[in-house]
């Protein structure tokens, strides 16, 4: 039981003891013991800390620093020290904590201070203090060093009152750096502490904080009020140690204050970056935003241009109040608490479990600098875990961009109070709200929010990345070279579904039937899906991109020495960049890879021999590229039952296992083809590197010219997978080359040429049907497009093309269903057009097209893909 030293040596435990009515207690008085069992007992020290410490205490003295005094936060660590048997603090400033101790004990030290008080003054009893301090750290043990300890705001202090409180405090750090300089014979490490009893956002309170404190250092009674609403949320930081010895011996020339400067700056920033980190930056009010956006140039432009008619610039400006209350979001750490609370249950009902990988990199980037996380976009729960990810692990959740069409009631307020702020779909043509959104992105970057944002713009109903929406993007780059911030970091985010919950509303509206809108009626209908389980989620964040070295980068390919670069430019670099880097985080699930071997024929049914050499194979490949593999799928290789990768699907409903005296097979349930290509279509960003090279090797190819035939195929399907370029993409496929060639589908004949072997012949065909679907719905698309003439406007292209392609399904010219895709039909316009075959005139989405300067080339296109499906 805690409260006592239980097993723990009490001389050990309690070590040296330079003030008694400071020193923490190894007995608490019962009172307090039974506020801390109530209270505390459910936190302790990560072990890893608590091994460091206790490190740091076999080689010497331990001081450890916080900001702020508080009796509070130093009953929790004395409580803590006690569970994990570290040496507890002898002395401490700022803070009297013998009244903590049993009775027996506490009255007579109560008296000892009064009489000490009325003998030496207040000025004796805190010079009393410092001897105090140095004369624990020089017998080697523990002790406290709060760094402010002024009971009163310093905002109502007068300003020569509020320096020499300042100075006291100084006096304390400058003691104890003096007695490394003379006295202390061993070493003396400082350990930054940073404890915090609320998470998320604070706001800016300006007046009221004068008479309740500050929210980091509000007075004793609010501390504690606050503390029985939020010690749940309990977090504690604990720094990396500074050896105060061995700081001293380097810069001893530079001077007893200047070292204590040093070391005193070091502290600082670990506790604001830890605060940064679990409260974010401080929130402005509503009316502080509003006066910051409509003060920015931009919008003020934007208003101005309005016209010089009466009231017009007036009118402007109350419109883009209108437009920004509409925006921004008004973040509350009591709705986050309360979120988390829903949010828990519903995840426990839902998923099996989370896998996250490169969190812990994103949270020390966000202490340093502004983050945008840039995850991919697969279901209405990708924001809502990211944000209860960095929630549960003490990190205040991003602000999200979300679209204006979830601000429905009730969702729309809580969302908003949770940290959401909300767009148009579309802005093209209203400055004035391009205007305010813009100063808005400006602003949180400005002051230090993290943010997140769906560079795909909506949820992808195909299961890979959509091409890159680029105006949000643009934004941030533009607020980044405005010079609002020295450094912001874009982090790609991949999220991988085992089953998505959406899967059945994605499948329908993937084949073209329009999308459910979201609202109050849609949201009850939806709760069904509680009665169901999806599997695991993983959520693997890549390796921040700095952008400053993104702009660097383009500065040096400027075609003019020493011209800012286009950043119109440097964002659709960017774009497809982040994209390809989210693809990298997708990882390889047993719904995947089973779609992937099942959907290789075009029949719906596979023998289950065929379907686990196929798992085999394509985890081979898999880890050849090294692309993630999901742990469970591992574990039914390792088990030596690849077809256990089907088992989800099969629980769905979605495939049959059907006995045979033969052999038995798996049989794809035909309404669920379009949930299994959903699926598969995560791994296609790197199954499309063999499916190029299979089409590559339709015909014999010199070796010479093997690389340049798949990367053609690449550049047809760029606007699908991202795919790498330059030496990247040669080395990648040289390995993929090596590697058919050791699994003997490949060899070379006497003319030097590369030749599918027999025993390859299925391989080959394997891996090629993984992009055929795709294929089709390009060939499709041309088809449409030569019977229109080469006109027509982009929606109407690709109905037609659709029509097609379910024509050639009924004629048996086309084979895969999964093919009347809108996404795919849109993205072979595209590529037409960055062909030269077609022509866009206005906004993409509503694009009316026309012959290109090399419409002549549509034939020979059309050629080329229909000799690859032949």
């Amino acid at each position: 039981m805690r409260g006592t030293l239980g097993g723990v040596d009490e001389v050990r435990a309690a070590g040296a003891v330079g003030d008694a009515h400071t020193a923490m207690t190894p007995r608490l008085a019962w009172p307090a013991a039974l506020f801390a069992r109530r209270f505390f007992d459910r936190f302790a020290l990560d072990e890893g800390e608590v091994k460091l410490l206790r490190d740091m205490e076999e080689r010497g003295a331990v001081l450890y620093v916080m900001r702020y005094s508080s009796r509070l936060d130093y009953l929790l660590f004395n409580w803590l020290f006690l569970g994990a048997g570290l040496r507890l603090s002898g002395a401490a400033n700022g803070i009297w904590f013998d009244y903590y101790r049993p009775l027996r004990e506490s009255v007579p030290l109560l008296l000892r201070r009064l009489v000490r008080r009325l003998r030496r003054g207040s000025r004796g009893v805190r010079e009393q203090g410092r001897r105090n301090l140095r004369a624990v750290l020089n017998a080697g043990g523990s002790a406290f060093l709060f760094l402010r300890t002024d009971k009163i705001p310093s905002a109502a202090l007068p300003r020569r009152r509020a320096l020499r409180s300042a100075r006291r405090e100084h006096d304390y750090l400058a003691g104890i750096i003096d007695g490394c300089f003379d006295e202390y014979e061993g070493p003396v490490a400082l350990v930054p502490l940073a404890l915090f009893w609320r998470k998320g956002p604070t706001a800016q309170r300006g007046f009221l904080d004068l008479f309740y404190g500050g929210p980091e250092r509000p007075r004793s009674w609010v501390k504690l009020l606050s503390f029985l609403l939020n010690y749940r949320n309990l977090t504690v930081r604990v720094g990396t140690p500074v050896d105060l010895r061995a700081v001293v011996e380097r810069r001893r020339h530079e001077g007893r204050e200047r070292v204590a400067r040093r070391v005193r700056r070091v502290v600082m920033i670990f506790l604001r970056r830890e605060e940064k980190a679990v409260v974010g930056p401080a929130l402005r009010t509503p009316d502080r935003v509003e006066e910051a956006v409509l003060a920015d140039p931009a919008v003020r432009a934007a208003i101005e241009a309005a016209g010089s008619a009466p009231g017009a610039v007036l009118r402007a400006r109350g419109t883009a109040a209108r437009h920004l209350r509409e925006i921004a979001a008004r973040p509350s750490s009591v709705m986050l608490a309360g979120l988390a609370i829903v949010v828990r249950r519903i995840f426990r009902r839902l998923f099996t479990r989370f896998e996250v990988e490169g969190l812990a990199e994103v949270i020390d980037a966000v202490k340093l600098h502004p983050v945008v996380l840039v995850p991919s976009h697969r279901s209405h729960f990708d924001y809502v875990i990211l944000s209860y990810l960095f929630y549960e692990r003490n990190v205040v959740p991003p602000l999200v961009a979300a679209g204006s069409n979830l601000s429905f009631w009730p969702l729309g307020p809580m969302f908003r109070r949770g940290g959401a702020f909300f767009l148009r779909r579309s802005f093209e043509g209203d400055r004035l709200y391009a205007a305010v959104f813009g100063a808005y992105v400006r602003l949180l970057i400005k002051d230090g929010a993290t943010q997140e944002f769906f560079i795909e713009g909506t949820r992808s109903r195909t299961g890979k990345t959509l091409q890159p929406r680029l105006g949000l993007l643009r934004m941030v780059l533009d607020a980044y070279a405005s010079g609002v911030r020295r450094e912001l970091y874009l982090v790609p985010v991949g999220f991988t579904y085992e089953r998505l919950v959406e899967e059945g509303a994605m499948a329908q509206e993937r084949r073209g039937l329009a999308k459910r809108g979201e609202n109050l009626w849609n949201l009850l209908r939806a709760r069904s899906v509680f009665g169901y389980r999806f599997g695991g989620v993983t959520v693997r964040f890549g390796s921040p991109i700095a952008m400053s070295r993104v702009l660097e980068s383009a500065r040096a390919g400027s075609d003019a020495a020493g011209s800012e670069p286009d950043l119109r430019v440097v964002a659709a670099g960017l774009g497809v960049e982040l994209s390809r880097r989210i693809n990298a985080q997708i990882t390889a699930t047993r719904s995947a890879v089973a779609s992937a071997a099942l959907l290789s024929t075009p029949g719906p049914a596979l023998r289950v021999a065929a379907f686990d050499a196929r798992v085999r194979e394509t985890v081979a490949l898999l880890d050849l590229l090294e692309a993630p593999v999901d742990a469970s799928l591992r574990r039914c290789l390792e088990g030596d039952r690849p077809d256990a990768a089907a088992a989800m699907l099969v629980v769905a409903g979605q495939v049959r296992r059907r006995s045979s005296p033969r052999a038995d097979y798996l049989e794809i349930e035909p309404e669920h083809r379009g949930a299994l290509d959903y699926y598969r279509a995560a791994l296609t960003p790197v199954l499309v590197w063999p499916a190029a090279l299979a089409l590559a090797l339709r015909e014999p190819v010199p070796a010479s010219e093997l690389g340049a035939h798949a990367g053609r195929w690449l550049d047809v399907l760029e606007l699908e997978y991202f795919p790498l370029r330059g030496e990247a993409r040669e080395r990648r496929l040289a390995t993929l080359c090596d590697h058919m060639r050791a699994r003997g589908w490949i060899g070379r004949g006497g003319d030097g040429a590369w030749r599918v072997t027999p025993d390859g012949g299925p391989w080959i065909g394997f891996w090629a049907a993984q992009i055929r679907p795709v294929l089709e719905a390009y060939r499709a698309t041309l088809d449409a497009v030569r019977a229109a003439g080469a006109r027509g406007g982009r929606r109407a292209l690709i109905e037609a093309a659709q029509a097609v392609h379910r024509e050639q399904l009924a004629l048996g010219e086309a084979v895969y269903p999964e093919g009347v895709c809108p996404v795919a039909c849109g993205n072979a316009l595209d590529w037409l057009v960055s062909c030269g075959v077609l022509e866009r005139t206005g906004a993409r989405g509503e694009a009316e097209l026309g012959p290109g300067p090399a419409r002549e080339r549509l034939a020979e296109l059309e050629a080329t893909l229909s000799a690859a499906l032949d």
